[in-house]
């Protein structure tokens, strides 16, 4: 017997119980004359569903809302619910917040499933290793330079980046690659969802990019990228780089001087931990784009940071002020087919599109920036931004020598009146005490960057190196006199600071007579006086050999003197190997004899 929907209407309306209907498989698979929220038992005859499969499509995200509107659309008079009450019964809902979060999932796996993607490892399609090399800086993708015959051409040997960006990157989901070390560490991802590159080195000439110049053999040796950000320091221990341990710093804390590592050019982005957010869906693409498509392939961006890959997630990468961005934005159609459940795919990538990332406070291409707007949009969270404030710590002045001292702290090295405290355990002779008070605290004397700060004379005479005596640093009042050691008897060179003086009289007669031996008046051309250029006792010199006597000392040629005995008062004599070095009880400019 067939009923009209009329006819039916007035059976259900006399029915006293409910019609159980057994639920179908998939996500959502509910009859439409089941109403498990409505005991009103109102039709649903004439909606979507109701009778035979349907499906949608509709361009944009993938959210409730777009499919809420896509099924209004395809409606008829006939179906006298609401959209909302249509889509729960289609998804097995039993609210509003259940569907939304079934459309969620299902948005989920549209992507999952989806025809549309493309491995990342196709890429260049040599081998994991080649990428994890890459990744940390390595192969000819970063070291090879074109030679003046044109051998080497970078967009000749990576010509199939080329050929993925126009054919793949741009119509096809990337996925991100976490079969690399500098992406997948821990197995776990990237923990603030952002990562970034940092290159040191600009290899290819015409591209308005860097300073790399023609010809290449002279012009693009050492060459540098646009700078656009300053290192601040390398943790070894975090990198995605093959480095066991330790770390680098590029600041000078004690001369307040941040920028001391030349050149360097970062570049990253983003991405919220929706997995049907854009930036998210395509998060491998911005990878491609930025490290390989627009920094290698058309900049020639190539190289790392010593102990830092060259990308990596954020949370693994060098400390630095900050780096440019890139976000995406993608034109792409899902399609949701109904057949008693619903199924859902990516059906078709239109365009993706890379762009320069708007950020928060008209702070555009500003990695920093971005990861901000996304919090104020509730895609990201205060504490992964606050996480990420730690490897970008700002441009501002002091920020990146601050950083280096909060790391160096976490190493238990603190500073104490503008010097490094160090543990009393850990003295050395180049330190001196700063702080009486304190006799613990020692500051390190930087003997080469005094040396150059003494040596700014523009123009004028250099003045004497500045030299330091090795003291102990033992209680004020309780010092006692440095003893040197004994030397082995075996050091022939040594044996003087040991000799009497009749020994060191017989030593040094036995030498001129073998010299007296060996020498042969054949060996000096007619006419020249031996050691014409030496000079004379009292002439400025630098080394030992200019000087007459053989002995410089405090840049002046000195007579000879054998080592004799003193009372040790006034200053100990070394041997003629500390190139005249001499060590004062009292005080003032000292010398270790080592500067030169």
């Amino acid at each position: 017997m067939k009923f009209t929907s009329a006819a039916l209407l007035v059976l259900l309306s006399l029915c006293c119980q409910d019609v159980a209907v057994a639920s179908s498989s998939g996500v959502g698979g509910r009859s439409l004359r089941q109403n498990p929220t409505d005991n009103s038992h109102r039709s649903l005859a004439g909606c979507p569903g109701d009778d035979e499969d349907f499906s949608v499509s509709f361009d944009g995200d993938c959210d409730y809302d777009e499919l809420k509107e896509a099924v209004e659309d395809i409606k008829s008079g006939s179906c006298n619910v609401n959209t909302d009450t249509l889509l729960q019964n289609l998804l097995g809902a039993g609210n509003d917040a259940q569907a939304r979060d079934k459309v969620k999932q299902l948005c989920g796996s549209a992507v999952s499933d989806t025809s549309e993607g493309f491995d990342f490892s196709d890429i260049t399609k040599k081998g994991e290793q080649f990428d994890n090399e890459y990744y940390e800086g390595g192969t000819y993708f970063n070291y090879e330079i074109e030679n003046d015959s044109g051998d080497h051409r970078l967009k000749n040997d990576a010509s199939r980046i080329n050929r993925i960006y126009q054919d793949e990157a741009q119509s096809r989901v990337i996925d991100l690659p976490l079969y690399l070390n500098a992406f997948d560490p821990d197995q776990d991802g990237c923990e603030i969802d952002a990562a970034f590159c940092c290159w040191v080195q600009d290899r290819q000439a015409g591209d308005n990019n860097g300073n790399c110049g023609t010809p290449y053999e002279s012009q693009c040796i050492d060459r540098d990228p646009g700078d656009n950000a300053n290192f601040c320091y390398t943790d070894h221990t975090r990198s995605g780089a093959d480095v066991q341990g330790g770390f680098s710093i590029f600041g000078n804390v004690l001369n307040n001087q941040e920028n001391i590592e030349g050149a360097i050019h970062c570049h990253g982005f983003a991405w919220g931990p929706d997995e049907n957010d854009v930036s998210n869906i395509y998060k491998g693409n911005n990878l491609f784009y930025v490290s390989l498509y627009d920094h290698m392939h058309q900049r020639g961006y190539v190289r790392n940071a010593p102990g830092s890959a060259m990308c990596g997630c954020a949370e693994n990468m060098a400390v630095v002020t900050r780096a440019d961005c890139t976000e995406i934005e993608a034109d792409q159609t899902y399609t949701f087919n109904y057949s008693g459940s619903f199924q859902s795919v990516l059906s078709k990538v239109k365009k993706v599109r890379f762009n320069a990332c708007q950020g928060a406070n008209n702070r555009n291409n500003d990695l920093e920036a971005y990861y901000k707007r996304l919090v104020n949009e509730g895609k990201q969270t205060q504490a992964n931004l606050e996480k990420l404030q730690k490897t970008l710590v700002g441009a501002e002045a002091g920020k990146c020598n601050q950083a280096i001292v909060n790391f160096m702290a976490s190493k238990g090295i603190s500073r104490s009146n503008g010097a490094n405290s160090i543990s009393e355990n850990t003295i050395t002779p180049d330190m001196i005490i700063v702080d009486e008070s304190e006799p613990k605290i020692f500051e390190v004397v930087d003997n080469d960057y005094e040396w150059e700060k003494a040596s700014n004379t523009a123009g004028k005479s250099m003045p004497l190196v500045a030299y330091d005596v090795t003291e102990d640093f033992a209680e004020k009042g309780t010092e006692e006199e440095e003893k040197p050691e004994k030397p082995s008897k075996d050091d022939d060179d040594e044996q003087s600071v040991t000799m009497t003086d009749e020994e060191a009289e017989l030593v040094f007669q036995a030498e001129e007579a073998a010299a007296a031996e060996n020498y042969s008046e054949d060996e000096v051309e007619e006419g020249e006086a031996l050691d014409e250029d030496l000079k004379q006792d009292g002439a400025t010199c630098k080394l030992a050999g200019e000087c007459e006597s053989g002995l410089c000392e405090k840049q002046k040629c000195a007579e000879l003197d054998i080592a004799s005995d003193n009372n040790g008062e006034e200053e100990d004599m070394f041997s003629i190997g500390g190139i005249g070095a001499t060590s004062s009880s009292k005080g003032g400019v000292n010398n270790t004899g080592d500067w030169w």
